[in-house]
């Protein structure tokens, strides 16, 4: 038997290229191809379905709404439903549906960010808001509803087609290290010293002014300086570590040292033996792309290797834009698809995904991995305490569905060794 998906539809398009290829290939490994002729579906001899909006035959069938046949985007006015307990969209009419809904259009719209091309209000960062996605108004937002429909769907194939071996998939963390300031007193420069001092002894921070002076004195590390205590947890770790680097000139915005100081330099090249090292790039190169490319190139002549991750620092990115940005760039691996400071999954799913322009209607190289568990969204500082239930049902969701679980935080949080035993026991080191 021929193993080679075929699908039928009316119009073969980028979008439908894009999210079909996605899902049966990315995500289910199978063979695919394309075609609308009726004559060519009816004779392939192997696994087959129609995406149309009526059934041809008795083939597999899934209904369709027209987002996928169409350029631009505009207001669809979207009623969200619950089917088997997961929210869904889109709802199909035609009983010769396998799913009561377009699986496929719901995951193109939440994957390519359809709605942040949409007039919305912004934050007062210039940021797209939980609360202006679908998401967000009708409270899905911490479920990874792309996965499930998937999952959903590999039901309904393995039952029509058996024989067919799917991919399978497994759970996996993946943990996302940002640093906006590698150490908190030492190789600051002589001004902002002495502000610290200032300030601690204006404040009555007496503790801070005693660690302050012992970390100057050499006495004690430095509490950011968490580095070598990352490494040995890479040792020990199946997951991926991803540490960003900061190397913007210094701003309100931008409070690292200098990218040319020697220590610097040897923990970034320290990070890079043993972690997948990228770029925080700074408030000031989200909105110019030359100094998005001086903060690369200096980041690039720290290691000697081209530059492949990165993430806008504060989350302050705008779709398209920022994302085209990378590109120019040659940055294909962002770590910043996520809400700042808030669980949940931004674009509906907890596995990567290739980012699609809705400008130029085409996909792209750069390669989105949703981040869904911001650290600092669980950790309340001022108590010291931790949502562990928050976390577990996060954690138990994604891998309900085989899927990434990304976390991330800064090497500041870490400075506390609380928040340092919660990643540890989140991506099963002990």
């Amino acid at each position: 038997m021929n193993q080679t998906l075929l699908i039928y539809t009316k119009e073969v398009t980028p979008r439908l290229r894009y999210v079909f290829k996605h899902i049966f290939t990315r995500v289910l490994g199978l063979e695919m191809g394309f075609t609308s002729e009726i004559e060519s579906f009816v004779a392939h001899d192997g696994p087959k379905l129609s995406y149309t909006q009526k059934q041809l035959g008795n083939e597999l069938h899934f209904g369709s709404v027209e987002l996928l046949f169409e350029q631009g985007v505009s207001d669809a006015g979207i009623q969200v439903m619950d089917w088997e307990g997961v929210p869904c969209f889109f709802s199909i009419k035609n009983e010769a549906s396998a799913l009561p809904y377009d699986v496929f259009a719901s995951s193109f719209y939440l994957l390519s960010r359809y709605e942040e091309y949409l007039p919305h209000v912004k934050d007062d960062l210039g940021r797209f808001p939980y609360t202006e996605s679908l998401a967000g108004q009708n409270d899905f937002l911490q479920i990874p509803v792309v996965d499930e429909w998937m999952e959903r769907l590999k039901i309904v194939f393995s039952e029509r087609y058996p024989e067919i071996q799917l991919a399978r998939t497994s759970f996996e963390t993946n943990v996302t290290i940002r640093v906006p300031q590698a150490f908190a007193y030492r190789k600051i420069g002589f001004i902002r010293t002495v502000g610290g001092y200032i300030q601690d002894i204006f404040n009555l921070r007496l503790r801070q002014l005693y660690d302050r002076t012992r970390v100057i004195l050499g006495v004690r590390k430095d509490p950011y300086d968490i580095f070598t205590w990352l490494v040995n947890v890479q040792k020990q770790s199946s997951s991926t570590f991803n540490v960003l680097f900061e190397l913007g000139d210094q701003t309100s915005d931008t409070t690292n040292i200098r990218y040319s100081k020697v220590s610097f330099q040897s923990i970034i090249k320290m990070m890079g033996d043993y972690c997948h090292v990228g770029l925080l790039a700074s408030v000031v190169s989200a909105k110019n792309a030359v100094e998005l490319k001086k903060e690369k190139n200096r980041l690039e002549s720290i290691v000697n290797k081209p530059l492949q991750r990165g993430k806008y620092a504060n989350n302050q990115f705008n779709i398209p834009q920022s994302y085209k940005m990378f590109l120019e760039q040659e940055i294909i691996k962002d770590y910043g698809m996520s809400y700042p400071n808030k669980i949940g999954f931004r674009a509906g799913s907890c596995r990567p995904f290739l980012f699609y322009d809705l400008d130029y209607e085409m996909q792209t190289s750069l390669l989105l991995t949703p981040v869904s568990l911001p650290l600092e969204a669980v950790i309340n500082l001022n108590e010291r305490t931790v949502d562990i239930v928050e976390v577990n049902e996060m954690k138990g969701r994604i891998e309900n569905v085989q899927g990434v679980l990304a976390l991330s935080c800064t090497n500041s949080l870490l400075a506390n060794s609380d928040w340092r035993t919660l990643l540890k026991n989140i991506i099963g080191v002990s």
